[in-house]
């Protein structure tokens, strides 16, 4: 450990850090306007990931005007005075009009007056659509190659972030603070009518307001009880002024930080911050209201009829972020549920006696709370869940034993050792180790704290846990029981029925102009070293495929068997039982979690169609006795019949309320569509089958699928060598493999007629509107056509999709439309669209999307951009080390031997704007094509439909398995 101090006449300050040596390239200081910098060098990463993040987010909105940190966040991407501005001097004064609009409108309790002002509003808006470009600052990013570009609001932070390549520093840092110097909110109207249809989806979501529900109680008397997203009766009475000031208060340099993390020279862009980010006036720092905690005293009970199955959280005191039992209270809750299923909520999983358990900190920068969830077990017979009162006796048992210190030294020590792993495997990517730093800065914490995690947890002592387990795991908790039943959707807001944005095409700011003239650093043609990966054959089929690990000691191994569960139908059942089984003879299920445990490693069990997986992580030290354990599992598993009783129930309670889930209610139509008949959901076991699955013929299935050939994937430090004389001695490979013939894909849907599948759901806030329309069969030599293709037309915010649904006509929060392939040369291609909307806005987003499809309009100028980022992007998506190897395996499919980026290229530098529109006409326009419909009857007019195509009104049970159903 060594401290350093970083010396600049351009900083007001620098942080003292006492770093590991894996922190070594990072750089910490302050700007003389009190802006916090951290930059992390690593030049093995392709690209950067930046951010900038501000110390505010949903618990600093005024009570009067819930959801302004959210609201704050998307109109931040709507450009300033210079970024989007075409004519500020004319479009200032409409602007400044436009926010006393919503200050009158606000004060007016008419509704019919409120709606007039609502109107001219509109009537303002769409005159300083002329004269702005709200899309623009997305476009500039687009051209310097940027992908991910967002944002999120949380409680304590907001923060805008993507990655980027490294010669492009100077433009992302330009642009990213000139967003921040005098922002201006375009499109203010119809941004709020995005934001009422994030609330509308969010009505659709069981799970999030099961979690508003525990938030509620949890933080009852705080702001972290409210959503982040507001509360619909300030959603629907906004002003543009106290969004203005939310962010000149909160927004100032000192609660704000800059984070660059990997391939960048600190040294060499030090000035350059300064340069960029010196612009942002010093302000001084907002006052943060300050909440009491409150007291939970003895046991209160709180129920909810919001679930589709019974779930109980018991909710205890905890700590806030940087507390000093912090770590220790994380480690005394992997003490009841951890990665390695060794807690005592986990044995009461692996006993049967529940079906899930979970137990986690809701750590936030003021307050935590400690939560232990349990899911009550499935009954069978009674095709009931047995009942939430049975659930927290189960579970108190089991918190009782760690809160007493009833548990052994050795598992503290591997709980250490797996914490340990997860920061490293953190510490291998750029946007983790940003979050890390981002979150310091949030919480007001030691970045060589921070930075030194490892030894902190070590340093944990026994006496440590045990105190802190029977300090806040006491008789002193909620009991929240959410029970089934649907959760009332008041708060509806409906379409308003405004005019279009319609900002000019082919027209760019002065700012736009500079910022593309602007130099850039020196491009290297990078590609991806497949060279790295060493294959060797491991018996007469199989292969290892062996990446280096230049990271940390922490091996992964992956073990794919070529047969899934289209030999073997019952195989998912078997691979999740798997996960939960011994070995015979030896150890009973959690006996072997604890051996693994013992080794620092941690094994997973699935299988899809083509494969079954075992994918095995830890420490290489152990490596040999690791593997020795799993082959003797694959090779005598210890199947367990409470286990399977379990897994029974548990898919016999989620097929149970499928039907009224509207998620999988949605994904059901979507793959009705694409598949038909052969829809995962269609051509699955029937209830029958499942009720009626034996120990002895999942076990035999295992056994089966393990005799195919297999490719093994390591990541590791051992030599090359060295880990294929242990693979090959320890693993369960058998001799005379069976042949595979994965990968395969399934049959996609013929069109033959344009047609509309409608499902009538009335319980749905948003209709869910699929598009589907098959295409020639895959061929790499159209793989940059169908990337441009994608650019231009529908996958993010510079495609013309989310253009005109969303940013002008705001109808839907999400909405795309893409060209994808099923990733095997000569198969299927087709186009997916999807738009996620208010009943009541579905007819009309149908009709602009299919109008895209019908009718693609043209813009030449986004030619170059395009280009520009399908080249920067060729060369910065790099895989991880971890993932280098399967990834050359599935470009294989594609009909690739190296790196893409050789062939594509050269085709990305001689494209035209003719060939995308040519790739369209020739492949999309005027073709027969399918579209799902889940929406409500009353809000969706269905005569309208028929324009569209021949309208077939679908029922539940035609997207379902119905053979042998049980409910």
């Amino acid at each position: 450990m060594k401290a350093f101090q970083i010396k600049s006449l351009l900083l007001l300050a620098a942080f003292f850090i006492s770093l590991p040596s894996f922190g070594q390239g990072l750089k910490a200081f302050k700007l003389k306007n009190g802006l916090s910098i951290y930059t992390w060098e690593d030049d093995s990463k392709s690209d950067v990931f930046g951010l900038v993040g501000v110390r505010a987010g949903s618990i600093n909105d005024p009570e009067e005007y819930t959801g302004l940190a959210h609201y704050l966040e998307h109109v931040m991407f709507k450009g300033t005075d210079k970024i989007g501005a075409l004519n500020w001097a004319d479009e200032e004064p409409i602007y400044k009009e436009i926010i006393a609009k919503y200050d009158q409108m606000a004060q007016e309790d008419d509704p019919v007056k409120k709606e007039a002002i609502s109107k001219e509003i509109n009537e303002l808006t769409v005159k300083a659509g002329n004269l702005g470009l709200p899309n623009e600052y997305s476009n500039l990013m687009e051209s310097i190659g940027a992908k991910r570009v967002n944002a999120g609001t949380y409680y304590d932070w907001t923060f805008y972030h993507c990655s980027f390549p490294a010669y492009q520093v100077n433009k992302w840092l330009e642009i990213s603070s000139q967003r921040f110097l005098h922002p201006v909110f375009r499109s203010f109207q119809s941004e709020l009518e995005n934001v009422y249809e994030e609330y509308n989806r969010a009505q659709d979501d069981q799970g999030r307001v099961q979690n508003q529900f525990v938030m509620e109680k949890a933080f009852a008397g705080h702001p972290y009880s409210r959503a982040i997203i507001g509360l619909p009766e300030h959603l629907k009475n906004p002003q543009l002024s106290k969004l203005i000031e939310f962010y000149e208060q909160w927004y100032v340099p000192e609660n704000m930080v800059l984070v660059l993390v990997g391939n960048i020279k600190a040294q060499q862009i030090s000035g350059r911050i300064n340069a960029a980010f010196g612009r942002l006036a010093k302000k001084p720092m907002p006052e943060r209201k300050v909440y009491p905690d409150f007291e939970i005293k003895g046991r209160t009970q709180y129920s909810a009829k919001v679930g589709f199955y019974p779930r109980v959280s018991l909710v205890f005191k905890g700590v806030p972020a940087g507390h000093p039992d912090e770590d220790a209270l994380d480690i005394a809750l992997s003490l009841l549920n951890n990665n390695s299923q060794t807690g005592t909520m986990d044995k009461l999983v692996l006993d049967g006696e529940l079906t899930s358990a979970g137990a986690y900190a809701r750590t936030f920068r003021e307050q935590g709370r400690a939560i232990v969830s349990a899911i009550p077990l499935y009954d069978e017979n009674q095709r009931r869940f047995e009942s939430n009162k049975s659930a927290e006796k189960k579970a108190l048992k089991a918190i009782q034993q760690v809160a007493n210190g009833e548990f052994e030294d050795w598992k503290i020590d591997a709980i250490k050792a797996e914490l340990c792993r997860q920061f490293d495997l953190q510490m291998e990517s750029n946007e983790e180790k940003a979050m890390i730093l981002m979150n310091a800065f949030y919480n007001e914490q030691d970045l060589g704290e921070v930075l030194n995690y490892k030894d902190k947890i070590m340093a944990i002592t026994t006496e440590d846990i045990k105190r802190v387990a029977k300090e806040y795991l006491s008789d002193n908790y909620l009991a929240l029981y959410i029970e089934k039943g649907k959760p009332s959707k008041n708060g509806k807001i409906e379409k308003p029925g405004y005019k279009p944005i319609e900002p000019p095409v082919g027209q760019e700011s002065l700012y736009a102009t500079q910022f593309k003239n602007m130099p850039f650093g020196q491009v290297d043609e990078n590609f991806v070293d497949y060279g790295e990966v060493q294959i060797k054959q491991l018996n007469d089929r199989s292969k290892m495929y062996y990446t280096p690990n230049k990271e940390n000691n922490i091996f992964q191994l992956v073990v794919q068997y070529g047969a899934g569960e289209r030999e073997f139908p019952k195989l998912g059942f078997a691979a999740s039982l798997m996960n939960n089984a011994g070995i015979m003879g030896a150890y009973e299920p959690q006996q072997l979690k604890e051996e693994l445990s013992k080794l620092n490693a941690t094994c997973h069990v699935s299988a899809d169609a083509d494969n079954l997986y075992i994918i095995m992580e830890g420490y290489e030290e152990t490596l040999p006795q690791a593997c020795q354990l799993l082959s003797r599992q694959i090779l005598m598993p210890k199947l367990d019949d409470r286990q399977l009783a379990r897994l029974k129930g548990s898919e016999m309670g989620m097929r149970q309320q499928r039907k009224e889930n509207v998620s999988i209610l949605s994904e059901a139509l979507r793959q009705y569509i694409l598949y038909g008949e052969k829809s995962d959901y269609i051509d699955e076991l029937t209830d029958k089958q499942i009720y009626e699955l034996q120990i002895s013929e999942l076990t035999g299935d295992i056994n089966r699928a393990s005799n195919y050939e297999a490719k093994i994937f390591y990541t590791g430090t051992l030599p090359f060598e060295q880990t294929y004389d242990i693979l090959s001695k320890n693993l369960p490979l058998v001799a005379n493999e069976r042949p595979s013939t994965s990968p395969q894909v399934k049959d996609m849907a013929p069109v033959n007629e344009n047609t509309i599948y409608f499902l009538p759901n009335s319980d749905a806030e948003q209709a869910q509107i699929h598009l589907y329309i098959p295409m020639q069969k895959a061929d790499k030599k159209d793989d940059v056509l169908r990337s441009a293709f994608n650019q231009y037309f529908g996958l993010d915010f510079t495609g013309l999709v989310l253009d005109e649904i969303r940013e002008k006509r705001s109808m839907a929060y999400s909405a795309y439309a893409y060209v994808g392939t099923q990733n095997i040369a000569g198969k299927a291609s087709y186009l997916r669209g999807y738009i996620g909307t208010q009943n009541d806005k579905a007819n009309d987003a149908l009709e602009v999307l299919m109008g895209l499809i019908n009718d693609m309009p043209k813009n030449p100028k986004r030619i170059d951009n395009i280009k520009s980022y399908l080249r920067q992007s060729m060369l910065t998506s790099h895989p991880s080390f971890r993932y280098k190897a399967m990834e050359l395996v599935e470009l294989g499919y594609r009909g690739y031997t190296d790196d893409p980026a050789k062939e594509n290229l050269p085709k990305v530098d001689v494209l035209t704007f003719d060939d995308i529109v040519k790739f369209y006409e020739e492949n999309i326009k005027g073709k027969p094509y399918c579209i799902g419909i889940m929406g409500d009857p009353k809000s969706i007019d269905l005569k309208k439909l028929e324009k569209f195509g021949k309208v077939v009104k679908l029922s539940e049970r035609k997207l379902f398995n119905s053979k042998d159903a049980m409910f």
